[in-house]
């Protein structure tokens, strides 16, 4: 028994080493909202998705000829906007009346992806990934707006995490598709799109006393390096 483990170990290990390990650069933009539970049926229409930006670099690690394992470390923002219908306290600040409150989390995210790459024998390859992400929220901001004929900003304000208990510690589950190019043997540049979905739930709705989490698309696109 101690000698199987021994060689799954050693053939484990030698993976990593002696495979054609991919190092990339990665930028996206999407949308955010919150995730639909059958508790903000009520006031659904009053939320709608908020802008977000994610930066990061992964590492991609062949398992075989088809899958290999992607983790990753990146900056991301999780969010809504929200109508006010009301003169309200939204996170403890005071919001007036018609105004529109962008709310935006930004996290530190380890994603944790398989990803399964289509055998082509051209340049262009096809790939679909999935698994989770982990993260760790950093800070916050509500961007509050108003529109007459045009949208304009009215104030811009920190949320203190630990002043609303926010739960800092965030889990996703990922899946996505993309298209790689080869541009050359140890170069190549992608663009992907991916959807998450929460499993945990720090997003404390403010009108109503329930927590949910978020759910939102992400378009990126980058270049990785063999190493």
């Amino acid at each position: 028994m101690r000698t199987l483990l021994t060689t799954l170990t050693l053939l484990f290990v030698s993976s990593f080493v002696f495979a054609q390990t991919s190092v990339g650069f990665r930028g996206g933009y999407g949308g955010s909202n919150l995730r639909a539970d059958s508790e903000l049926d009520l006031v659904a229409d009053q939320f709608d998705q908020a802008s977000t930006l994610s930066f990061g670099v992964f590492a991609d690690i062949p398992l075989g000829e088809v899958l290999s394992f992607r983790p990753g470390l990146e900056l991301n923002r999780r969010g809504t906007s929200l109508q006010i219908d009301a003169d309200q306290e939204v996170f403890g600040i005071n919001l007036p009346l018609g105004a529109q409150a962008k709310t935006r989390f930004s996290y530190i995210d380890l994603p944790l992806l398989l990803q399964a790459t289509l055998p082509t024998e051209g340049i262009v390859k096809p790939y679909a990934f999935a698994g989770g992400s982990l993260g760790y929220a950093t800070g916050g901001n509500i961007r509050t707006t108003a529109t007459a004929i045009i949208e304009f900003n009215l104030m811009t304000s920190s949320i203190d995490l630990d002043a609303i208990n926010y739960e800092r510690f965030h889990a996703a589950a990922v899946g996505g598709l993309g298209v790689k190019l080869e541009l050359a043997p140890t170069l190549s540049a992608f663009v992907e799109g991916r959807f998450e979905q929460s499993l945990t739930q720090p997003y404390d709705v403010p009108v109503l006393t329930a927590q949910t989490g978020f759910k939102g698309v992400n378009f990126g696109a980058g270049v990785a390096f063999s190493l």
